[in-house]
């Protein structure tokens, strides 16, 4: 599900809203002020890499796929 990281350009509140469509990304507006003036952000993500680098559990769900 795509979960988007906005920001108000307003309060500069930060906020997460699930978008299923560009429709629902249009209409969004700061959950704090109710200011339609917000962008989207680039997010950050975690992943799990079974303690070590390379590949690992990484947007699997924790079922790892093995390498080599």
């Amino acid at each position: 599900m795509p979960i988007y990281e906005f920001r108000c350009d307003d309060c500069g509140e930060r906020f997460e809203k699930l978008c299923l469509s560009s429709r629902d990304e249009q209409e969004t507006r700061c959950p704090r002020c109710g200011s339609p003036r917000v962008r989207r952000e680039f997010s950050t993500f975690a992943c799990s890499l079974g303690g070590g680098f390379g590949f690992g559990s990484c947007g699997t769900g924790g079922h790892g796929f093995g390498f080599g």
